[in-house]
């Protein structure tokens, strides 16, 4: 038995065209359901498989006939078929509680079971058999039978409703042609709201988050989004309603099944939220919209080319969100948050181009990264540079047209752009999406020098780049441009700018990391930057400066105490990351830095306060929290700063976390705090208990023993691997047993989580990957490979500044 599934295997069995599927389910149990299925379909071959995973496989009649049942636990194999078949399985599936295939959640504030489902890239036969493969797109009509007072919903509108039982028989439109993946349920006695100005547009949640759903922001955002794409498409939107349900324990932010939007519950707010938060909601659900068109009407034809729909929606949502929304900072968080996880991929042994070489299900598992989403989207921002925005849409308007309800490749994509644009992109494509690693724009005077080598081939990079490039001069406390110009670069160019600082790339129109000199490197790290786009272009190559070794760690973090102020939630939020991650990994005397980091945090806290600046204020407190968490002297400053919070029970938990992290508050006083609590309370008090000193040798155990939920193993995990008096636990001798026993998922969740920190991981890592793990599948190397990388790349920049690193916050 196999649960991958190959390029060529898939290759192979494209020559099927698949009609139709007619799927019956009845969620109605507690741990399996009661699968029926017809598909429907045509070819030249007499035999095939159907991939499916669950408990049994009754039944299989193929063209009237009953055959003998012949599956392997992964896969049904059909044999004797005709050029036009009529399939039908009777199965049983089992719920999940990973967030893979038809997960079932039971809500511990009311008990009541919600279910949904999770298919990309290839879990939709863990709910009925499928040709699990994008470019075999099918219509499917479903019907589920689910308790009376449940909420049913799919990709299209009910038709019918019929009592069965002492339940509901619930039939649905055929679908349009769509991917299995694409197919969506969602089931239970969901909360649900309708847009008055669109009927269409519904919202759904668990009853017991209803209360704090702020539906009026995500209709408005959703109809403005809407309005947006269709004119910018020049495409009606196709698929009909469009629901979008919050459901539990999602390994995703969301997943765009036409009709039928999936988002995290995390999107609901019990409490404060920052602008950012709400920021990055807005963007998630305009990525989401404009995959109705990339990736949904038009689906790559294999993984290979998931850049073709989570590139553009990725640059779609921010796009979206300046057109259609109040938060026109997008390109201000994506060059803060996304290109550095671009960055953080692509700068790895394990980096891959834009196209990746995606030979397998558990490879495109892995795809969902930084480079697919955040590197193409940076590279579709200078493409649309490169050709112009008009061009750019009415290629993608051909594009639609030419390919819908269809599978499409990256030469399809270049040929309408080429048709518009009247330029030829084969090299444009060449140097930007067949090649790896992040182009340096290197800042010498005002001499700009494009450097880079390729992780993979270790070939220059040479790319074309077309950007704004600014001067910047003080302008009082701050640099403000006083002059730009427009740069086509490849190599070297020279501007001819005013101003102290020259900042290439200062609109964001590129991927790029910049690189400046060091008198310049000395002004931008002591006066503010203005504009907050240039300003976050210049804070990401920062941070790339100091994990590359380039810059001390320690001017870093003064500098991030300077500007604790920064009014942009997103860029200071992403930068107190960036600190924690300074004090734990780059720092030669950690305990050092964390008494300076926690007074930096609680300097910064209280300065929020006097500003009554309540994004400073959370994002502040929040770093408080993680900073105490490492020192027990911290207790009675987590104790006043809890003190603070009213009402929101999320806040409360970050610091009692922080103060369990150090035994500063007892298994009882925690438990005082469950008081009708929710899931992510629960969640939270699990990850506090578990932290505790003494406790964490256990929740390991039942992380890696027990029957846990997704997010309840997490939690568990989280507070064993707490950092003041770190336990070690053994990684390397049980990674193959954990990605054999557990789905990848759950195996993904526990083994990032127990990777080692220290120094002798380095060695360790190397043996075995050099001896156990030297035929490990890949997804489970790349996971220590890129674990060995941070180590090594920790240890080199520990030992460039050896000696020099000191954290000295300056009076405020």
């Amino acid at each position: 038995m196999t649960e991958n599934l190959t390029r060529e295997e898939a290759a192979t069995r494209s020559n099927f065209t698949i009609d139709s599927y007619r799927v019956l389910l009845d969620v109605r149990g507690e741990d399996t359901f009661d699968i029926e299925e017809t598909l429907t379909f045509s070819g030249q071959r007499d035999e095939t498989f159907l991939d499916f995973i669950g408990v049994e496989v009754s039944k299989v009649i193929i063209n009237g006939t009953d055959t003998e049942v012949d599956w392997d636990g992964s896969r049904i194999y059909l044999k004797g078929l005709a050029e036009e078949n009529t399939v039908t399985v009777h199965a049983r599936g089992i719920f999940s509680n990973s967030g893979e295939g038809l997960h079932r959640f039971v809500d511990p504030v009311d008990n009541s079971v919600y279910l949904y489902t999770q298919y990309e890239p290839a879990d939709c036969r863990r709910v009925f058999p499928t040709m699990e493969q994008p470019n075999l797109k099918a219509s499917f009509t479903f019907e589920i039978t689910a308790p009376e007072e449940w909420t049913v919903l799919t990709n299209t509108e009910e038709v019918s409703a019929t009592e069965v039982d002492g339940g509901v028989r619930h039939v649905f439109a055929p679908t349009k042609r769509l991917s299995t993946y694409l197919t969506a349920l969602v089931a239970g006695p969901y909360h649900e709201l309708r847009s008055e100005k669109d009927p269409r547009f519904g919202i759904f949640c668990r009853q017991s988050l209803a209360e704090y759903l702020d539906h009026e922001e995500i209709f408005d955002i959703s109809l403005s989004g809407l309005d947006v794409f269709e004119k910018a498409f020049n495409y009606p939107y196709t698929w009909g309603k469009y629901d979008q349900v919050f459901v539990p324990e999602y390994n995703l932010g969301a997943m765009e099944n036409p009709g039928l939007v999936t988002f995290t519950e995390q999107y609901i707010f019990r409490g404060q939220s920052t602008r950012a938060q709400r920021a990055g909601r807005a963007n998630t659900i305009l990525h989401e919209m404009s995959h109705m068109w990339f990736g949904d009407l038009v689906t790559p034809v294999w993984w290979d080319d998931l850049w073709l729909k989570e590139s553009f929606a990725e640059y779609m949502g921010a796009w979206a969100s300046t057109q259609a929304t109040e938060y026109t900072e997008a390109w201000v968080a994506f060059t803060a948050r996304r290109a550095a996880w671009a960055f953080l991929n692509d700068n790895r042994p394990t980096t891959h181009p834009i196209v990746a070489d995606i030979v397998d299900l558990e490879a495109a598992d892995q795809a969902f990264d930084g480079i697919t989403y955040a590197k193409g989207a940076a590279t579709l921002r200078q493409l649309v540079a490169y050709v112009g925005e008009e061009a750019f849409f009415e290629g993608a308007r051909i594009y639609f047209k030419r390919h819908e309800f269809g599978n499409a490749s990256l030469d399809d994509l270049l040929v309408a752009l080429e048709e518009t644009s009247g330029r030829d992109l084969r090299a444009w494509a060449e140097q930007w999406l067949h090649t790896t690693g992040a182009s340096f724009i290197e800042v010498n005077g005002k001499s700009l020098n494009q450097t880079g080598t390729q992780p993979l081939s270790g070939e220059a990079i040479v790319r074309p780049h077309r950007i704004s490039v600014g001067g910047y001069s003080r302008e009082g406390a701050e640099l403000v441009r006083v002059d730009s110009t427009t740069v086509e670069l490849t190599n070297t160019a020279e501007v001819d700018l005013e101003g102290d600082v020259i900042i290439p790339n200062d609109e964001a129109q590129t991927y790029a990391i910049v690189a400046l000199d060091e008198q310049q490197l000395e002004t931008v790290l002591t006066t503010r930057i203005a504009d907050p786009l240039a300003r976050s272009v210049v804070w990401s190559g920062l941070w790339e400066a100091v994990r590359d070794s380039r810059l001390d760690p320690a001017r870093y973090v003064e500098a991030v105490s300077r500007f604790h102020s920064e009014p942009d939630s997103t860029l200071l939020g992403q930068m107190i990351r960036n600190c924690q991650y300074i004090v734990e990994h780059y720092t030669m005397d950690p305990d050092t830095a964390r008494t300076i980091w926690l007074g930096i945090c609680d300097d910064s806290w209280r300065v929020a306060i006097d500003d009554q600046d309540q994004d400073r204020i959370y994002l502040w407190r929040s770093a408080l929290a993680v900073a105490g968490a490492a020192l027990p002297e911290a207790e009675d400053l987590l104790r006043e700063a809890l003190d603070t919070v009213r009402g929101d029970r999320d806040e409360r938990w970050k610091l009692l976390i922080g103060l369990a992290s150090t035994g500063s508050v007892s298994e009882a006083d925690l438990e005082a705090e469950l008081i009708n609590p929710s899931e992510a309370d629960i969640v939270a008090h699990s990850q506090a208990v578990a932290s505790i000193p003494g406790n964490r040798r256990e929740a390991y155990r039942r992380a890696l023993e027990e029957s846990l939920s997704n997010n309840r193993m997490s939690a568990l995990l989280a507070g064993a691997t707490a950092t003041y008096e770190a336990e070690e636990y053994p990684f390397f001798s049980i990674a193959l047993p954990v990605w054999r026993e557990r789905t990848q998922e759950l195996a993904e969740r526990i083994l990032y989580a127990l990777f080692p920190q220290g120094e002798e991981t380095i060695e360790q890592a190397q043996e075995w990957l050099e001896g156990d793990g030297a035929n490990a599948p890949s997804a489970l190397r790349k996971i220590v490979l890129d674990g060995l990388d941070s180590r090594l790349r920790d240890k080199r920049v520990r030992d460039t500044f050896a000696g020099t690193t000191r954290f000295l916050p300056e009076e405020r």
